[in-house]
């Protein structure tokens, strides 16, 4: 199964939760998209073609149009009439993204994976963002962490579009090492984009909770890195950019576990834990269990392959095609 973007299913989804709007679909750096006019050679319509991973593309499902050559599914993709305009129109463009630090990326599929968020979400109805509605949110957020995952997000989909926010999910594209992003549509709407890059549930909810931070506390704000002429696998954030990385790091690990609590539960059972224990710690702040044993595994209190057995392993069929 997948998101269902289905507009008859949306109506059905929307009177049922009796609001008519809804919507479906390590440490990290932003840095900006910088493909402008002045960083890319001049190149034929076919050697521009060649730099986008098509078959990839096409294989996932993306928007591309059919019966069309390659060059003209990719601009009508796009929406634009040359590779210039291409250039012109994704040269200053900046998004909010998690990228890990040590990897460097491939920019022009990075801005396909974008373009499809975007194309995914302009076809969703959504309220006029609304701060109130989706603070109101959180809590219930945290509870969809015990759900399935599919049921989870289908959910966390309806209470994103009735704040203004498409919730969407978007096949990772090889060489843009994204988890997800976070961006304004226009200044009614906002978007969160997702992948299942790390194949876990409680890390797919993180990255979820970090650009609903995004969207809160850095709203209208673009996310860039100052020294982008550098190479961006070793990129340094500028300090703003650090600021904001470690608010939407703090807003989520906090809000998922709050501190205190974490807190008093450690100082309970100290470093050796059961997973009876940590069952009914997650049971006591109703979260799912795999987040806790996430977070501990994060702050090295448990090995990487301790309590995975309580942890949702996720694959990108649960986002596919019956």
């Amino acid at each position: 199964m997948k998101m269902n973007t289905n507009p008859e299913w949306l109506l059905r989804m929307a009177e049922k939760e009796a609001n008519r709007i809804i919507s479906v679909g390590g440490f990290v750096n932003r840095v900006e998209m910088n493909v402008g006019v002045q960083s890319m050679p001049a190149m034929t319509r076919s050697e521009w073609t060649k730099i986008f991973p098509v078959s990839v593309m096409r294989k996932l499902r993306f928007s591309l149009p059919e019966g069309v050559s390659d060059v003209e599914a990719l601009l009508q993709f796009f929406g634009v009439a040359s590779p210039d305009a291409w250039r012109s129109k994704w040269g200053d463009y900046a998004v909010a993204f998690r990228q890990t630090q040590k990897f460097d990326f491939h920019r022009e599929a990075l801005t396909a994976w974008v373009r499809e968020a975007e194309i995914i979400a302009g076809q969703i109805p959504l309220a006029d963002f609304d701060e109130e509605k989706l603070r109101g949110s959180l809590d219930e957020f945290r509870r969809l962490t015990r759900e399935d995952t599919q049921v989870g997000l289908d959910r966390a989909q309806l209470l994103c579009a009735k704040a203004g926010v498409a919730l969407v999910l978007v096949p990772e594209l090889p060489g843009t090492r994204i988890s997800g992003c976070a961006r304004w549509l226009n200044d009614r709407h906002a978007m969160i984009g997702l992948t299942v890059r790390y194949k876990w549930a409680d890390q797919l909810w993180f990255t979820f909770y970090h650009e609903v931070a995004h969207v809160l506390l850095h709203r209208r704000r673009l996310f860039v890195i100052d020294n982008a002429a550098d190479h961006m696998g070793d990129a340094v954030v500028d300090p703003v950019m650090a600021k904001y990385e470690e608010e939407a790091d703090r807003f989520a690990g906090d809000l998922l576990i709050p501190p205190v609590a974490l807190a008093e539960f450690l100082s309970r059972h100290g470093e050796t834990l059961t997973s009876e224990e940590i069952h009914a710690f997650a049971d006591s702040i109703e979260i799912g269990p795999g987040m806790v044993v996430g977070r501990l595994q994060h702050d090295e209190i448990l090995k990487h392959w301790q309590g995975n057995m309580l942890r949702q392993k996720l694959g990108w069929d649960f986002v596919t095609e019956d």
